[in-house]
């Protein structure tokens, strides 16, 4: 299990890195475009629709693929008040049992962005006049990638949990 752990691990190393560099560069592309937005607003009394959609598409990016990296390092919010009174190897189990719970509305979460990529396939949006299906992609690709970070944190604690038995055993011989 731990080989393929680490070889899982290692290539969720290299879509981590891909991703933040993603989202690097989709940050400073969102800064220019509203700081060009409110120049154009407040100083030259203009105003353009592209710029406020494309922020919004790529705020949406941002987001949905910064979960996976923030899944990946355990950063999401949580009341893990219960969890830590919980034994090491429970925690281990619970931990597990919550991601893979979360797996199964991310699944849900995908089949739904499927069908609105599909669904949009012909419209396009008003401003930057890119198919809107390109808008709604976000959400399969950050399920999909949720889901492959999901799998290595389940992954992760399994091994955990396994470890933790051995030590166990160790102690008692």
């Amino acid at each position: 299990m731990k080989t393929v752990l680490h070889y899982f691990s290692k290539g969720m190393d290299v879509v981590e890195r891909i991703l933040r560099l993603l989202i690097g560069i989709a940050m400073v592309i969102m800064v220019v475009i509203i700081f060009y937005q409110v120049i154009l607003r407040y100083v030259l009394n203009a105003s353009n629709i592209w710029s406020e959609e494309l922020a919004r598409y790529l705020m949406c990016y941002v987001v949905l693929l910064g979960a996976a990296v923030a899944i990946r390092k355990y950063s999401h919010l949580q009341v893990d008040f219960a969890l830590n009174m919980l034994p090491a190897r429970a925690r281990c189990i619970a931990v597990a049992i919550c991601t893979l719970a979360g797996i199964v509305f991310l699944v849900f979460f995908c089949q739904y962005g499927i069908d609105l990529c599909l669904n949009t396939a012909n419209s396009t949006s008003s401003g930057t006049g890119i198919p809107m299906s390109y808008a709604y992609a976000c959400l399969p690709i950050g399920g999909i990638l949720m889901i492959l970070a999901s799998v290595e944190v389940i992954l992760k604690e399994l091994t955990k949990f396994i470890d933790l038995g051995h030590e166990k055993k160790e102690v008692q011989a």
